[in-house]
């Protein structure tokens, strides 16, 4: 299912205020945000157009780096049970916590989850994910008609990686039977209510009967690591080992699925950086991290929840109110990055904050950027590869969390 790009939002017809989010389901950012950069206070009120809560949204550079270092400012309360949302349900089974990441730090396993995900734990997988990545490239290079250089390349990639390094062997079948769950799951249209809840607690029941299957397989994955570690109260429970399956399931699938396919197109979209990247190798960190800005991925918004009242830029945020931060608008505020939305090599400025920021940052961005690196070489080692329609004709799938294209048709 899928929509052409709308740069019209809503507005609530009682305040006049947006509603969020914008729409914006394929790589065009809805032109709402640089609006609200250029014209609107530091934090903007909107309301979210599935609940109706009130919520307040951050676009600058500026103003998300203060919302995002001030501990008043709590993901875990946000992420609590009734707090305002712009998501149409709970992102949780019903009868469960739904945080992954406070589960693991309330255990004692923070050191844990950042070793795993750590440079020693990356580069133990660094060469498998090159490889994986040159193999997939090679089974290409004798193809004369045109390829979904999604299915046969982007989603095997990190499918195989999320495996390898996060859930264990997962079979094909198991993958898609997630996939297909997280997708009805993770989206703000497309879907019911009772379905997304469904979708939730299906990928909590299959995870209940076999995370500790998976756990103990072979291989050197981080499920199970965290399952043989002892915490102060013993080793988790079945219960608490489903939610960290769940919360690597989000991480090593629609997301990295969907940002490698978005960054893909990303680098086609510019022949001359893919050009510069096979004559020069030692360009390729750069453009990892010029893809983490540059290339959007989620469609909504990280939230923090005050636990008191602060001050944000001359507006005062009510203990209990919710602040949603645009990661992707953030990402091309003009005055923090020059020319924004031109994809540049060896791009000089502020951090990205395509791993966020403060307490939060995301713990597996080494294993990202590695994955990100592993593709940057297959594609600069081909540069003959090419999109096979313009881009504003690839289509996307409407509604997801998460941005991913229906296919990226590709030739040489």
């Amino acid at each position: 299912m899928t929509t052409a790009h709308d740069p019209a939002a809503p507005a609530d017809p009682a305040s006049g205020t947006l509603t969020y989010p914008f729409h914006d389901w394929t790589q065009q950012l809805s032109p709402h945000y640089a609006r609200l950069r250029e014209s609107g206070p530091p934090v903007c009120p909107v309301v979210s157009e599935y609940t109706g809560d009130r919520l307040w949204l951050v676009t600058r550079y500026a103003t998300a780096v203060q919302v995002l270092e001030d501990p008043r400012l709590s993901s875990a309360a946000a992420m609590a049970p009734g707090s305002p949302r712009h998501e149409p349900v709970e992102l949780r089974a019903p009868g469960t916590r739904g945080n992954g990441v406070a589960l693991l730090n309330e255990a004692g396993m923070r050191a844990v989850l950042a070793d795993g995900l750590g440079p020693r734990a990356v580069r133990r997988h660094q060469e498998w994910i090159r490889e994986r990545a040159d193999t997939l490239m090679h089974e290409l290079l004798t193809r004369r008609d045109t390829f979904d250089l999604a299915r046969e390349f982007a989603l095997p990639l990190a499918r195989g990686t999320a495996s390898r390094t996060l859930l264990g062997p997962l079979d094909a079948d198991e993958e898609e039977q997630l996939i297909r769950w997280a997708d009805v799951s993770l989206r703000f249209c497309g879907a019911t209510a009772e379905h997304m809840v469904a979708g939730l607690t299906d990928i909590h029941r299959y995870f209940l009967a076999h995370a500790r299957r998976l756990a103990d397989a072979p291989g050197k994955h981080l499920l199970k690591t965290i399952a043989n570690t002892a915490t102060h109260t013993g080793r988790l429970s079945d219960e608490e080992l489903a939610e960290v399956a769940e919360l690597f399931l989000v991480a090593g699938y629609p997301t990295s699925s969907g940002f490698l396919c978005g960054a893909l197109i990303t680098l086609l979209n510019h022949p001359e950086a893919v050009a510069a990247l096979n004559r020069d190798p030692a360009l390729i960190p750069s453009a990892v991290e010029e893809l983490l800005r540059h290339t959007p991925l989620s469609t909504g918004a990280a939230r923090r929840r005050a636990t008191e009242d602060v001050q944000v830029d001359g507006t005062t945020i009510k203990a209990g109110d919710v602040v949603l931060i645009s990661m992707e608008a953030v990402n091309h505020d003009p005055e923090a990055f020059e020319d924004p939305d031109a994809f540049i090599l060896g791009r000089q400025g502020p951090a990205h904050f395509g791993f966020g920021r403060g307490l939060h940052f995301c713990p597996g961005n080494r294993l990202a950027r590695c994955l990100i690196e592993a593709m940057v070489r297959a594609v600069a080692g081909h540069p003959g590869l090419r999109l096979a329609v313009a881009p504003e004709d690839i289509r996307w799938h409407e509604g997801l969390f998460f941005r991913r294209p229906e296919a990226i048709p590709a030739s040489w």
